[in-house]
């Protein structure tokens, strides 16, 4: 998809679902691979910037509900360090 759109409809996001652990459950997130992919880009600014990223790129196409926030930011940024093969030693700076 390209950089900054929304897919046209809800069948498009679904046909890109990816899998995350949130809370213990499994829980399907529309546009997971290039949410990841595009959250890259804030690296630079450490690791508060990669998972306030993270979240706001989630929610443009994913329901999150505010009191699972923190929850979901914490798998997102677990999951964006395992696609980066950043384990726990390497964790980016700033939190």
């Amino acid at each position: 998809m390209s950089e900054g759109k929304k897919p046209c409809c809800a069948a498009a996001a679904a046909a890109q679902l990816g899998y995350l652990t949130v809370g213990g459950h499994r829980i399907a997130i529309a546009q997971l691979d290039d949410i990841l992919e595009k959250a890259e880009g804030a690296a630079s600014g450490g690791e508060n910037a990669i998972r306030s990223e993270l979240l706001r790129l989630v929610k443009i196409y994913n329901y999150i509900p505010a009191m699972a926030e923190n929850t979901y930011e914490d798998a997102l940024f677990s999951e964006y360090l395992t696609r980066h093969g950043k384990g726990k030693e390497n964790r980016v700076k700033g939190k």
